[in-house]
């Protein structure tokens, strides 16, 4: 009984120590996914504006605004340079879904006039640039978005918010995921004049805002 009794506890802690040995393993296995996760997720990917154009940024009043009870609209023409980097060596991204879309202040300009290219897949190291344009009219805009481009204008800057959004699929280790991503860019230019558009070539990096 004794010898039985021995075995017995002999083969528990065999087993004991085997379960302790994948649990350790496991446990470090699953530490390292996590933080290797939080170092190469997408929210460490910013977009970035190269450069832009602004043709053209300005008030048009309707002809029978005699006695200004009719708002103005606002016309826009913006070209922009976006670079999407994969700077890591091993982390593959896939662009699900791509949005741009303008504003000036919270007034929505319009998204893009041209589709992007999605779906798409990135490979390490690599870069993607978009040239996404921007025409169009917002009628009836509100008089203090009206007042504040008459005050910009007449200062010598305006500025233009160009708002990415992205739609990520990833995978890092054993963590496969898809995300969704918003970045806003901010850009500023002189006052475009007629047939005299203006360049913005500082280059500037997109902050993720969701």
């Amino acid at each position: 009984m004794g010898d039985e009794l021995k075995e017995c506890f002999q083969g528990c802690k065999a087993c004991f120590q085997v379960a302790w040995h994948c649990t350790q393993f496991w446990t470090t296995l699953s530490i390292s996914t996590i933080v290797i996760w939080l170092i190469y997720r997408p929210q460490h990917f910013h977009p970035s504006v190269d450069s832009a154009i602004l043709y053209t940024l300005n008030l048009t009043t309707p002809a029978n605004n005699t006695v200004g009870q009719l708002q103005p609209s606002l016309r826009y023409d913006l070209a922009v340079d976006v670079s999407l980097r994969n700077s890591h060596r091993g982390l593959k991204i896939q662009y699900l879904d791509i949005g741009t879309t303008a504003f000036y202040g919270d007034t929505r300009l319009g998204p893009s006039n041209d589709a992007l290219p999605a779906p798409f897949r990135q490979e390490p190291k690599n870069t993607t640039v978009l040239h996404p344009t921007f025409q169009g009219t917002v009628a009836a805009v509100e008089s203090s978005v009206a007042a504040e481009l008459e005050r910009e204008l007449a200062a010598g800057t305006v500025h233009v918010r160009v708002s990415i959004s992205l739609t990520i699929k990833y995978k890092v280790g054993l963590i496969k995921e898809i995300s969704f991503y918003k970045y806003d860019c901010w850009l500023w230019f002189p006052p475009p004049q007629v047939n005299a558009p203006t360049i913005f070539d500082a280059g500037t990096r997109c902050w993720l805002a969701k």
